[in-house]
């Protein structure tokens, strides 16, 4: 459908493009920081499935979890063959991401404009996102029969990941409309657009006076007097 020479799109084709790309984004730059840290042979590592997961639950909501999920699969298919993998691995990353759809507690019942609207809501939000993946996948290492304090420790001290997610989001919600939900974003776009279009036809909204106010400038103009 076109409109004004404009391809109109619905809100379904939007929102699947949307999570498409983000999809994409998540997997590439996956994959090119473990080859690159393998290449380099990194003394540490960072994932960002914490970041691209917080944005498209700010966004979208409940799919933001899949997110999570996938991340813990495609780190365990390219980490199968280190020596040091184990299948428990598959558990640990997968099921314990999974523990950010814990999130989905605090922008229900704090609300995603509160979150976003203060620097240190989001700050918060960050915060509680990585402290839920940490345990969850302690949580799941102490069922596999590993020490959960050993992992806890382990996972807790992947803070470069933590302070990239902090960084990005801290950016992007600065951005208009990228960590916000869509919903509500698409609806504000509509109403400035028909509020810009309606002063455009009409021109400015004619200004109330005070009465009092203007008796008192038409006291002092000499064109009155």
């Amino acid at each position: 459908m076109r409109k004004n020479g404009s391809r109109l799109i619905s809100l379904r084709q939007y929102r699947l493009t949307d999570l498409f790309l983000f999809a994409v984004i998540l997997t590439v730059f996956e994959v090119i920081l473990h080859f690159a840290f393998k290449a380099f042979r990194g003394d540490f590592i960072f994932s960002p499935m914490l970041a691209i997961t917080l944005i498209v639950m700010m966004r979208w909501g409940w799919p933001a979890v899949f997110y999570a999920l996938g991340d813990g699969l495609l780190f365990c298919l390219l980490n199968i063959k280190d020596p040091g993998f184990s299948p428990y691995m598959f558990a640990i990353y997968i099921v314990g991401n999974a523990f950010i759809a814990l999130l989905l507690l605090m922008t229900k019942f704090m609300g995603k404009e509160k979150i976003r609207g203060k620097w240190y809501f989001t700050l918060l939000f960050v915060t509680a996102g990585w402290i839920a993946v940490v345990l969850g996948r302690a949580a799941v290492a102490a069922c596999c029969g590993l020490g959960f304090v050993s992992a806890l420790l382990s996972h807790f001290g992947d803070l470069v990941s933590f302070a990239v997610c902090l960084v990005v989001i801290l950016v992007m919600r600065r951005l208009d409309g990228m960590f916000e939900d869509q919903k509500t974003f698409l609806k504000r776009l509509d109403a400035e657009k028909k509020e810009k279009a309606r002063r455009d036809t009409f021109g400015d909204e004619p200004i109330e006076v005070d009465e009092e106010s203007l008796k008192i400038l038409k006291k002092d103009d000499d064109l009155y007097n």
